[in-house]
């Protein structure tokens, strides 16, 4: 499936799903990406995240075929600086996708990244492979560049930029910006207020093809009360 290399350039860079360990969420989102061939897509997701894991049900319903059902669990340990260990595997359509990474914290302001993401088939494992830095300024407002490399299509480069702006109670605005090799470039405008989460992004020659496509996002994101 070569569908996972356009949610890279922009989907994943506004990522949808559940925060890491430490923020305990529940969510659902309704996403309808409008192709340029009309073979749209309906996304529906839910996630739960109560702290040190996640789970995560998908389903892509297109309009003409490649229906896919799309289960995932991660894993997210942190240490005693906070830094991130996350284990991670997704179920899509008749390929499995890993993912090993860490987020490690280098100081007061700095974060650091670094991942690889094997993608195995019947028979043969692509690897996927990226870096990064975020850089906090106020507890939830940050800037985040990421390079990734993927193998398929010939080799792909991705370089997304990512800037947030939030507040105490960890409502934000997010812009992406994700310029690729071959002359594609991505970019995304995501919310968050309170519980509803709302988003738009756009796809150049999605998927390194000639398709564009636009995705359009509602849900909500609520966090979990614990049990005192």
């Amino acid at each position: 499936m070569k569908k996972i290399v356009g949610v890279i350039a922009v989907a994943v860079l506004a990522w949808a799903g559940p925060a890491p360990a430490g923020a305990p969420v529940v969510g659902g989102q309704y996403r309808y990406w409008a192709f340029s061939n009309h073979n749209d897509l309906r996304d529906v997701l839910a996630y739960w995240a109560p702290g040190p894991f996640h789970v995560q049900l998908e389903a892509w319903d297109f309009v003409r075929g490649n229906d896919q059902f799309r289960p995932e669990v991660g894993i997210h340990l942190r240490d005693a600086r906070r830094s991130v260990y996350t284990v991670q595997w997704r179920h899509e359509r008749s390929q499995e996708r890993f993912w090993l990474g860490t987020d490690q914290v280098l100081s007061d302001h700095v974060v650091g990244r670094a991942q690889v993401s094997p993608i195995v088939t019947g028979d043969s494992t692509s690897w996927v492979f990226d870096a990064g830095l975020d850089w906090y300024w106020a507890s939830y407002d940050f800037v985040q560049a990421t390079v990734i490399r993927d193998p398929r299509e010939g080799g792909l480069w991705v370089v997304p930029l990512r800037v947030r702006l939030a507040n105490e109670r960890n409502d934000w605005l997010q812009l992406t910006f994700a310029p690729a090799s071959r002359r594609t470039v991505g970019w995304a405008v995501d919310a968050k207020l309170r519980w509803l989460r709302l988003g738009v992004e756009r796809n150049n020659r999605y998927d390194f093809t000639r398709l564009d496509n636009t995705v359009y996002t509602v849900g909500f994101e609520a966090p979990l009360r614990r049990a005192e």
